[in-house]
């Protein structure tokens, strides 16, 4: 049972972890793009948006490669943390 309950963490973790993990990258990028690449906004969101993909699968699979469960919530939602933080640093300028 132990290891239905692992695998289903896991599962649950990838799916709401890394859409979370998806949108606050996007977020993020969108002022970059804007700043780094001169792009207008609706560029810059149609291009954040697709690299968000990137960020979901990538999510996916660090979800299942870490040795616990408590690592990988730990790290999405520091990692969350900093996109989110990116986001409101590089919208101020």
């Amino acid at each position: 049972m132990h290891y239905r309950l692992n695998i289903t963490s896991r599962a649950l973790a990838a799916i709401f972890g890394g859409y979370a993990f998806a949108v606050a990258s996007s977020f993020a990028l969108v002022p970059i793009l804007m700043l780094f690449f001169s792009l207008v906004k609706s560029d810059a969101v149609y291009l954040a948006t697709m690299l968000s993909y990137i960020f979901y699968f990538a999510a996916i699979i660090f979800s299942f490669c870490r040795s616990s469960i408590l690592l990988v919530c730990r790290d999405m939602t520091l990692a969350c943390g900093v996109l989110y933080l990116v986001h409101l640093g590089a919208s101020t300028l």
